[in-house]
């Protein structure tokens, strides 16, 4: 298995990082990460290597630039401003870090965002775990105190610890960083087409996918999930993402695969074993037929 990576319970215990009831943990990336690498630096490994997290989160990009990998596509901060936004279960790996790089980071717990969204209640789009728009970027004056405006009002909301609602305080603050997006008032403009039923019903396949595609990659097993049959569900979601439903069950197979054969020392036949095909042959001929090589030669170009 990818690993899980769980920084909470180490970064609460941290000097400089804020945090509250397990939900959320915020810190600014030059006062702890340097810290946590040097006093561990398994993690460092960890952070080359690609993984997942079990939570969501909020990057702020200030200074310096970054390569990293998110569900084994390359992505490059070469200037600053930037608000990255990574939702639990992507796959992630850090390539390159300059020695000035900064951001302040939130981690937000996944019970910590369900109940945001009963306050938002539909009212604005939750776009985390898309690769459209992981990335928003905001033009500013390097002096201009703004983009760390919410930031530095959480973290005075999580050290008001008299105050016996700083949770809900935090939480409406992080709603109006939500609507403060550029990217939302973007989508907000766009035709009423992108919020139809079928664009719920490609966003509840997804999430489908995600959770079963290690064992289910027969497009009825959705459908059926769905209610819906299976000729239906591959219209809608070719409509709706570009892709066929098919396409996106494929690609989350060979990420997974992908992943596992560049992070961990698991065997070829584990992995294959892992991903429930029924022989190492097939999964053998089912990865180069989509990736172009077989599983040993993509393990050994590095």
């Amino acid at each position: 298995m990818i690993q899980y990576f769980d920084w909470l319970p180490q970064l609460e215990a941290l000097e400089g990082v804020d945090s509250i009831e397990n939900e959320l943990v915020l810190f600014r990336y030059k006062e702890v990460m340097p810290r946590l690498m040097r006093d561990m630096p398994m993690h460092s490994d960890t952070m080359r290597n690609p993984h997942k997290f079990d939570f969501f989160i909020f990057v702020n990009h200030t200074a310096g630039s970054m390569k990293f990998k998110v569900d084994m596509e390359e992505y490059e901060l070469a200037n600053p401003f930037n608000m990255i936004k990574l939702a639990p279960g992507q796959i992630i790996s850090f390539d390159k870090i300059s020695s000035d790089f900064d951001a302040v980071i939130v981690f937000l717990s996944k019970r910590f965002i369900e109940n945001l969204l009963v306050y938002i209640n539909g009212s604005i789009p939750f776009r985390f775990g898309s690769h459209k728009d992981l990335i928003e970027h905001y033009q500013i004056e390097a002096t201009d105190p703004t983009p760390n405006l919410f930031f530095d009002a959480v973290k005075h909301c999580l050290r008001d610890k008299a105050n016996p609602y700083r949770l809900q305080v935090v939480q409406h603050v992080i709603m109006a960083m939500f609507y403060s997006s550029s990217k939302i008032r973007e989508f907000d403009n766009e035709t009423p087409q992108a919020r139809t039923n079928a664009d719920v019903l490609s966003k509840e396949f997804l999430t489908l996918v995600k959770e079963h595609f290690r064992k289910e990659r027969q497009l009825k097993f959705y459908a059926d999930s769905l209610c819906i049959t299976p000729r239906y569900l591959s219209r809608v979601v070719k409509e709706c993402t570009g892709s066929s439903a098919a396409e996106w069950i494929e690609r989350c197979v060979v990420l997974e695969a992908r992943a596992l054969l560049k992070s961990t020392n698991m065997t070829i036949q584990q992995i294959s074993d892992e991903l429930n095909f029924p022989s190492q042959t097939f999964f053998g001929k089912y990865f180069k037929r989509r990736v172009g090589m077989s599983p040993k030669e993509y393990r050994r170009v590095g």
